[in-house]
């Protein structure tokens, strides 16, 4: 049995049922246990197999977070955590205590059954505290004075206990603190089915343009959202194509094998490039074909790089580059392979900047071109590694 098998009924990655596709789904929680060997920072849980050290040049600027996933920086240098945090349910039923950890309580002292999601934030000092446990998720940037955050949902057909706020962008105003609901997105998808395919919304990825339009993805119901940031107002952008449909999209062996006809893309990361594309990138799991779509402002979309796979963020650096990170070069064996982060030049190549990352997911760089990336992203919980921030300095500089 793979550890997707053992692990994944409840987590941010599942294999989706005859359908097809890998879905990514809204909550957390870990069975086995696991010992990481890194820098003495780390605070290893004991026992189970052991997770790879800390790739080298890794600074440590964050950890003992319940399921990091997306980054964004502020404009005063403040770096900005969404977290899921963790949750029972799914094979073992819901747990008997669902209550939210008291707002001073750290990670270990708070219920193993149910961790809501919260905003963690290093300031530029590295003075790590949290912003507030009244929002979390996945998708996060800054826009205005407030933080925005996506927060995803677990699929109802399994069983899942719904998350708090499921499927809503909030807002947390940095001066008051006020946190608010902007959009229900998740509603949308369960009234209209936009792509026809599985009802099962699943907000990820965001990204914000200048005039504070809020592109969301919804991994699950395979659909980008445009949100006023302002009034909360929103419009379908686009419904992502089926990988079947998109230019020379074919699976390996093993996963037409194991999944034939057609699969669904599951966009996941965001990102808006200088020139006001609505960089979108798609799970892709065990695909050949395009891996990140180009939307123009109008909803039209070039398929731009190919034959990636299990990428879940991507980000513009300040070389103007794009980066994407894969959550793990292989999801088959007992432990997942490490991840990486990589780097796509403007001839199109592909070339990987950080190795050996422990399920890596957000990825953001500050001013300077230090890549910022969260790691352990999907596996927080009871007898398992909480999560980290890594830094590495210099990936992108500017020119």
């Amino acid at each position: 049995m793979s550890f997707v098998d053992r692990t994944m009924s409840r987590r941010q990655v599942a294999i989706a049922s005859a359908a097809g596709a890998v879905a990514i789904s809204g909550a957390a929680v870990l069975r086995p246990t696991f010992a990481q060997e890194a820098s003495p920072e780390a605070s290893p849980a004991e026992g189970g197999p052991p997770m790879p050290p800390l790739p080298e040049g890794a600074t440590v600027v964050a950890e003992g977070l319940w399921n990091p996933m997306d980054l964004a920086f502020g404009e005063d240098g403040t770096l900005y955590i969404a977290e899921s945090g963790i949750a029972g349910g799914g094979d073992e039923g819901p747990p008997e205590a669902a209550a939210s950890p008291a707002a001073d309580a750290t990670p270990a002292e708070a219920p193993p059954a149910l961790v809501p999601g919260q905003i963690s934030a290093v300031a530029p000092d590295g003075t790590q505290s949290v912003l507030t446990t009244e929002a979390g998720g996945v998708g996060i940037d800054v826009f205005d004075g407030a933080v925005y955050v996506s927060q995803g949902g677990g699929s109802v057909e399994a069983g899942l206990i719904p998350r708090p706020d499921e499927n809503t962008l909030r807002a947390v105003d940095l001066a008051s603190g006020e946190v608010r609901l902007v959009a229900n997105l998740g509603e949308y998808e369960v009234e209209n089915n936009p792509d026809g395919t599985d009802v099962n919304p699943n907000l990820y990825g965001l990204g914000i343009t200048d005039d504070g339009t809020i592109y969301v993805a919804d991994a699950g119901g395979n659909t980008i959202y445009a949100v006023d940031a302002a009034t909360g107002d929103f419009s379908l952008f686009a419904v992502v194509p089926n990988l079947t449909d998109l230019t020379g999209a074919t699976p390996t062996a093993e996963e037409a094998a194991m999944q034939p006809g057609p699969r669904q893309p599951v966009p996941t990361g965001v990102a808006i490039d200088a020139g006001g594309y609505i960089n979108i990138s798609l799970l892709s799991e065990g695909w050949n074909g395009p891996s990140i779509l180009a939307y123009a402002p109008d909803g039209t979309y070039t398929e731009g790089v190919s034959g990636l796979s299990m990428i879940v963020d991507i980000a513009l650096g300040p070389d103007g580059l794009l980066y994407a990170s894969q959550l793990t070069a292989d999801f088959s064996g007992e432990m997942p392979a490490p991840g990486n982060v990589l780097r796509i030049n403007a001839d199109g190549s592909i070339e990987p900047v950080v190795e050996g990352l422990m399920l890596p997911h957000g990825i953001a760089f500050d001013a300077d071109g230090n890549l910022f990336v969260s790691v352990n992203s999907i596996i927080s919980g009871p007898d398992a590694p909480l999560g980290m921030v890594l830094r590495f300095d210099g990936v992108a500089t500017p020119a």
